[in-house]
């Protein structure tokens, strides 16, 4: 955006090199993609092959096992077919329609049969492998978390069709959700190979940690994606809101918003002091707390691919050129 300056956003997280599966990872997610048949349109395959999928999940999660993080790039690549197909298709335009679409995935979540929609059968074979093997706490979490996702597309389109414009607050919260990042977060456990035990996934602290990470993965998003959002004339990106509720000029939104992305990663820097000493008041020691702890480091590196892959991708790369300055904030990640 011609005039803009994206501020540089600084992570205290080191950079990592991305998984060294990765091109085993792109090898299956290409056998996958030919048999799910997923992609309506060679245009969707090539926005694929644009967004790196693969990339992504390998810089995410960089301690994957070989077959966990394939098994991560489909649950990765389901959610961007996805996102592509509510965002241009018919869908995501009509509310009874987007309903509808919602529901052959939501009936898959409660054990129904996946009916013969490509998608919806790639979806039931990516749910079943994740939940494989994995507790009932955890499944709950991930099924909870994947029908909030989903439904975030009907409460935008009601939202943007009703004229509402939500608060900021509001808006934070919800942006969490409508990003996946939540489901992302879930799926660390499988990347770094732990099921954690309820009690954690209760700790203030866990919650507090998992909050700032999502609101992380969406106002980074936010940033990257200013200009298509602006462009479609939606409050559904935090520059905007900012702008319409402070009347702030675009530069000075753009600069509140990055001020809010560093205050997430402080957060979770507190979060994870906090994380530790509520294990030793809960007296969780051995591999509960090991466990425990190689999550919260396993978010941190989930963190911080999110912030590293978007100048790599050509989804974003092409978006990110029109600014001017250093173009190292959020990013469209889901």
């Amino acid at each position: 955006m011609d005039g803009i300056r994206m501020p540089e956003v600084r992570l205290p997280f080191p950079a990592h090199e991305p998984s060294p599966h990765l091109a085993r990872a792109q090898t299956a997610l290409d056998a996958w993609l030919d048999e799910s048949a997923i992609c309506r349109s060679a245009q969707s395959r090539r926005s694929l092959e644009r967004t790196r999928v693969p990339l992504i999940t390998a810089l995410a999660y960089p301690d994957a096992a070989p077959q966990a993080l394939e098994l991560l790039a489909q649950w990765a690549t389901w959610t961007f077919v996805i996102d592509d197909e509510f965002d241009d298709g018919p869908d995501g335009q009509d509310p009874v329609r987007c309903a509808a679409a919602l529901a052959t995935f939501l009936t898959v979540l409660d054990g129904a049969p996946a009916g013969d929609f490509a998608s919806a059968r790639a979806f039931a074979g990516t749910w079943g492998r994740l939940v494989e093997g994995r507790s009932a706490a955890w499944r709950r979490m991930l099924g909870d978390d994947i029908r909030a996702y989903l439904w975030s597309y009907h409460q935008g389109l009601v939202d943007q069709l009703s004229g509402r414009v939500p608060t900021l607050a509001a808006y934070r919260r919800q942006r969490c959700v409508s990003a996946a990042a939540y489901t992302w977060l879930d799926v660390v456990e499988i990347a770094v190979g732990v099921d954690l035990p309820e009690t954690v996934r209760h700790f203030s602290s866990f919650r507090d940690l998992r909050e700032a990470a999502a609101e992380y993965v969406g106002l980074h998003n936010d940033l990257w994606s200013l200009e298509k959002d602006q462009q479609a004339g939606a409050f559904q990106n935090a520059v905007l809101l900012v702008q319409h509720h402070h009347g702030s000029s675009l530069q000075e939104a753009v600069d509140q918003v990055s001020d809010l992305i560093t205050d997430c990663a402080r957060r979770m820097l507190d979060a994870g002091r906090d994380l530790a000493a509520q294990l030793d008041a809960a007296r969780i020691t051995g591999q509960a707390r090991t466990d425990t702890l190689d999550c919260a480091s396993g978010y941190a590196k989930f963190v911080r691919g999110c912030f590293d892959y978007p100048s790599q991708a050509g989804r974003y790369t092409t978006a990110a050129a029109s600014h001017s300055g250093t173009a190292t904030a959020p990013h469209q990640l889901f």
